[in-house]
């Protein structure tokens, strides 16, 4: 990870930082000094995939600010590459994953998934087509599995994939986004582009890519250039009047939550079918060729429905259910039957800071609209049921 050291000096100025507490729901001083200490980290993934992300800089709320109010920067050390270069590669990807990318051109991006032949996900994957190449945006924990894929579906074409070691991944987002960038010298791409720039002669893709509710990109670079470009993102906006911070997984986790985003191998993973992430118009296509798994969706778009499907519950005040906790069906007596399972959860401010989770439900039980009942601090809490992606505001206090 190249950027600690910048992490702990992060650490360091939010110490020196006040918020004003003044309006909060909550107890205590108008202004509070923050109490800080060393970065903390968590880990991510298992085996050789393994690293450790940082989790935060000593202030959640705070982080948690600059992704609504001004521009965070993400140190996305779980996020991996894998490049792939040849006549034909653009092709192969077609056939390979469930989204279409076969009409990709440089500058474009798209989301897929790729399946196993039993339609279940085996990664979620962007698909970035640069002036550089097509680099692939995955888990950290992906890259081999992708990279394999892709060999095994090689035969005669002219296709090579391998793992992109000396690449790295940063995340910027925020209100403030394209003023920063700007400052950078980089235009702030529309959704579904990326951009091959260069940033003080060393060059970067930029691929838009908002999930925090709020626009986002992924910033793909030499592994030797991400302490520059962290730098430079930070100088350069401070230079433009404009307020960058450091941020960790836990601010950036209750943001994507709350913008009712899903994230693999956390709300959903290998075991899920498309059908069951809420994506399925964001990942699968139904005017494009056949690919590993193509049946096995087809046949439940237009033949039946999956057996669980993921859905968002709002929940009505700051009562937070816990990752792991059953939601049982709003019936007479207490509980009614268990019917689903909380993937993840967390405070959403935009809504008074009442809780959002995100569940998987049978789909019996699924009906947007439809109440559940979960148990959070101890209580079991009525709650009606929201899709994925559904705009936060509609239910914003």
């Amino acid at each position: 990870m190249p950027l600690r050291e910048h992490h702990k000096l992060a650490a360091i100025d939010i110490m020196r930082s006040t918020i004003d507490r003044s309006e909060a729901d909550r107890p205590g001083a108008a202004m509070a000094a923050l109490a800080g200490g060393a970065p903390e980290y968590l880990g991510w993934g298992d085996g050789d995939a393994a690293c450790e992300t940082l989790a935060t800089l000593g202030c959640v709320e705070l982080e948690y600010a600059a992704i609504r109010r001004g521009v965070c920067l993400i140190d996305a050390a779980q996020r991996g590459v894998v490049l792939v270069s040849g006549h034909d590669a653009i092709d192969l990807l077609d056939r390979l994953l469930s989204q279409k990318v076969g009409e990709l051109k440089p500058g474009e991006s798209a989301a897929g998934f790729l399946l196993d032949r039993t339609g279940r996900i085996q990664s979620d994957v962007l698909v970035i087509h640069s002036d550089q190449g097509i680099l692939l945006d995955v888990d950290r924990q992906d890259v081999t599995a992708v990279a394999s894929a892709i060999e095994a579906m090689t035969f005669s074409e002219d296709v090579a994939a391998r793992s992109g070691d000396d690449w790295y991944t940063l995340e910027a987002h925020g209100p403030e986004l394209a003023n920063v960038l700007t400052a950078c010298g980089i235009t702030l791409p529309e959704p579904g582009h990326a951009a091959t720039c260069s940033v003080d002669g060393r060059s970067v893709i930029v691929a838009r890519w908002d999930t925090a509710g709020t626009p986002g990109v992924r910033i793909h670079l030499q592994r030797a250039d991400a302490v520059h470009m962290w730098e430079s993102l930070h100088a350069k906006g401070a230079a433009s009047g404009l307020r960058t911070r450091s941020i960790g997984w836990l601010a950036f986790n209750m943001a994507r939550i709350e913008a009712r985003t899903p994230w693999w191998h956390i709300d959903f993973g290998e075991q899920s079918l498309p059908h069951e992430t809420g994506l399925l118009d964001e990942r699968v296509s139904f005017t494009k060729g056949c690919y590993p798994g193509q049946e096995i969706v087809a046949r439940m778009e237009h033949l039946g429905h999956p057996k669980q499907i993921l859905r968002v519950l709002p929940m009505p005040d700051e009562r937070l259910p816990i990752a792991g906790g059953q939601i049982f069906s709003d019936e007479d007596g207490s509980p009614g039957d268990p019917i689903g399972v909380v993937t993840s959860s967390g405070p959403s401010p935009m809504r008074g800071n009442a809780s959002t989770a995100l569940a998987v439900l049978k789909w019996s039980h699924a009906t947007i609209g439809e109440t559940v009942r979960c148990m959070a601090d101890g209580e079991l809490i009525r709650v009606a049921i929201a899709a994925v992606g559904d705009d936060v505001q509609e239910d914003r206090r």
